[in-house]
């Protein structure tokens, strides 16, 4: 029985629609190699090619903390399952705005993503060129070591963290207490 990537396989139009298939069977590849990675297809495009994705991480992470106990201290809060939406936009992939847009539809606590308002759950990647030379997949195995802990800028310069707050809980009480170990 034919996969649905093979169906498409020899369709697919030059150009923006090639890159569309060529990023879908890097996270479709990806994905059945990772038991933390997995994916689902929230859009397509005319040619019935992804343009929304919804990547669910499968990894025990920071959701949120605690009230402050009688010490001051903001204990850690944990989720197993985290939803990122990858939504690329109509001029994927170009210099000038092609960028796809991240952003997590699950709480995550992380100085990289946004936690609180108007742009909660977005991802900051600091990287320039994210929609043209980047392969979509490479951007995943970022925020998969982000929720790990074993990635994050916390300090106020550059690259800055997205989010100032989760930056500053980081730096003046995981480290120290050790919590970013998990």
């Amino acid at each position: 029985m034919m996969s649905i990537l093979e169906l498409y396989r020899n369709s697919v139009q030059p150009g923006r629609d090639t890159r569309l298939f060529n990023e879908w069977e890097k996270i479709c590849e990806a994905c059945a190699a990772n038991e933390e990675v997995s994916y689902r297809v929230k859009e397509v495009n005319a040619s019935g090619l992804p343009v929304v994705y919804d990547i669910v991480f499968h990894i025990k992470s920071i959701v949120g903390v605690t009230e402050p106990d009688e010490q001051g201290l903001q204990k850690p809060l944990f989720g197993e399952k985290h939803i990122l939406r990858i939504r690329l936009p109509n001029n994927f992939p170009a210099f000038d705005g092609g960028c796809p847009e991240f952003r997590f539809i699950t709480p995550v606590w992380h100085p990289n993503v946004r936690y609180f308002g108007d742009f909660k759950g977005r991802v900051c990647l600091n990287l320039n060129d994210c929609g043209t030379s980047v392969p979509l997949i490479e951007h995943v195995a970022t925020v998969a070591a982000y929720l790990h802990y074993s990635a994050y800028q916390a300090r106020d310069e550059y690259p800055y963290p997205e989010d100032q707050t989760v930056a500053e809980w980081v730096l003046a009480q995981a480290e120290s207490q050790g919590w970013l170990h998990f």
